[in-house]
């Protein structure tokens, strides 16, 4: 394998792994007094569909093979955060972990868009690049 690809591959991961650190962090901050309303419970599941989007998408944009095993892992995380939550004060509920794996579905099909649309362009003019300069 190419040092560029190991490079690129290595910066999807290294974007997910900051990701998923920010992610635990916000997900196990206890919340105060619960708010129950209707927009708030809409948005409360938004947010974990878009958390668990923005985990997935970096690593599977420049590591579009690794989504095999990527997938279960994050949807693993997002059910064990759901149930490390009472921990913390905060609530597992059953939306949420619904919520995470729909968020990392929704990503598998727009990483693999991004991938070919920008990353492996740059790959194959990088390498025309370095063709001329021999």
């Amino acid at each position: 394998m190419p040092h560029s690809k190991q490079k690129l591959r290595r910066r999807g991961i290294i974007l997910s792994g900051i990701v998923g650190v920010v992610i635990t962090v916000l997900l196990l901050i206890p919340i105060s007094g619960p708010d129950t309303s209707s927009s708030a419970i809409g948005i409360d599941k938004a947010v974990h569909f878009l958390f668990f989007f923005a985990l997935v998408v970096p690593v599977l944009s420049f590591y579009p093979r690794a989504w095999v095993w990527v997938v279960p892992v994050a949807i693993a995380y997002g059910g064990m955060i759901e149930v490390i939550q009472p921990y913390f004060g905060r609530g597992m509920e059953l939306g949420d972990f619904v919520a995470n794996s729909l968020g990392v579905i929704s990503a598998v099909p727009v990483s693999r868009w991004a991938h070919k649309r920008w990353l492996k362009p740059r790959q194959v003019r990088k390498r025309e690049g370095a063709k001329r300069d021999d």
